[in-house]
């Protein structure tokens, strides 16, 4: 039997080059809308409905979808969560009425669902891949594409002081990943370990996921460590750019510290990538705790500095919490020869990005401040939940 050397296998590269341009589109949008619609005198509470209108659909979608690889590839999905997304912000370039932008984004949370689960579990389709150093270029992407979202939003705005080029600048990156997937994306394949170079065995049964199936991994661990995540993102996506303008700072500087935060989101997204899973159980605890009194001081403060520091340290913190969850998903998938825990793991965070902003919203509606320290009580919860569910991360 002909034996294949898996170095030569497959073309990677289209998946950083999409899992960049998407989250620059999203990142660009997700800052707007609380900031475009607050000037527009649309109500706090329905503010927070539309930023969380993609992840209506986007809860349940990845589940919905889960099945749907298998009969028509990763490929074709990809294509069609783009085309779709494309589309939906189509509708930008002829209106922003709150409603029709509310189920526009309804749309795109839809067929996104095709997008995420299918990107991730391309990295882990194929059993002999690099898995470790796949899943830190991956990270470095999708973390590359939010800041370089933020430093766009935070440039173009600084040159020209109007909301609404955002949404006419943002969807031209979805139409460029697009045609990137249609021309370049390809299916990981999967290989027998008979058809395999056997000198490249040991080296990639070293460095990738195989040694998961000596771990016990809650299931719902890799969710709490996503969702704590989004909830901290989510939060205050919404609630530092009602402060901001309710202080007087100037717009681009939502961008401009949003891209601070993915700075280090990125730096420690990619580190991780890399830690042990013992290390990594110890880091968590850090990661929650410091969350909280974080928190805390958004509440506090109003000095522009101090919020520059805090979304520097937010970033760090969040963006390991993410790669553990995202890592501990993919070694699922590995074990059990499937792809369903990274559909579970997005339909988690589309679920807590819908639940975060509306509860962030109302919470500010009534007092902004306090909502922040709610925040950081919800940080609490996840710290007591991480002390039980971390001890049972066992090896077996």
């Amino acid at each position: 039997m002909e034996q294949i050397d898996i170095h030569e296998d497959w073309r990677f590269w289209p998946v950083i080059c999409i899992a960049l341009l998407y989250p620059i589109n999203n990142s660009l949008i997700a800052l707007a809308i609380p900031l475009y619609f607050f000037r527009q005198g649309v109500d706090v509470r329905f503010i927070g409905i539309i930023a969380a209108g993609a992840a209506m659909t986007y809860c349940f979608s990845p589940i919905l979808f889960k099945n749907v690889a298998d009969k028509i590839g990763r490929k074709l999905c990809v294509i069609i969560a783009l085309l779709g997304t494309s589309l939906a912000q189509l509708v930008f370039y002829f209106t922003l009425d709150p409603l029709i932008f509310f189920i526009s984004r309804l749309s795109e949370g839809l067929v996104t669902g095709l997008f995420w689960p299918n990107l991730q579990a391309s990295i882990s389709d194929n059993a002999f891949q690099d898995h470790r150093r796949k899943l830190s270029r991956f990270n470095f992407g999708w973390n590359s594409g939010v800041l370089l979202g933020f430093l766009t939003g935070a440039l173009i705005l600084f040159v020209i002081d109007d909301l609404k080029i955002i949404f006419f600048t943002a969807p031209i990156l979805v139409f460029s990943a697009t045609l990137i997937s249609i021309l370049f994306f390809q299916e990981s394949k999967k290989y027998n370990a008979k058809t395999v170079n056997p000198e490249r065995m040991t080296e990639y049964a070293n460095s990738n996921f195989h040694k998961s199936k000596d771990y016990r991994i809650p299931k719902i661990l890799p969710i709490m460590l996503v969702t704590s995540f989004a909830f901290a993102k989510g939060s205050v996506n919404i609630l530092y750019p009602i402060k901001s303008e309710i202080i007087g700072f100037e717009l681009y500087t939502v961008y401009l510290l949003a891209a601070f935060a993915l700075l280090t989101q990125l730096i420690s997204t990619t580190f991780a990538s890399y830690l042990s899973i013992k290390s990594l159980k110890k880091v968590v605890m850090v990661c929650l705790f410091s969350l909280i009194i974080i928190f805390i001081f958004f509440g506090i403060t109003t000095d522009f500095l101090i919020f520059a520091i805090l979304y520097l340290l937010m970033g760090f913190f969040a963006g390991i919490l993410i790669s553990f969850g995202i890592k501990l998903s993919l070694m699922q998938n590995v074990k059990y020869q499937t792809s369903k825990y990274s559909n579970i793991l997005e339909s988690s965070i589309g679920l807590a990005f819908l639940i975060t902003p509306i509860f962030a919203a109302y919470l500010a509606s009534n007092d902004l401040t306090l909502a922040f320290y709610i925040i950081s009580l919800g940080f609490s919860l996840y710290l007591i939940s991480s002390l039980i569910l971390l001890r049972k991360l066992q090896a077996e």
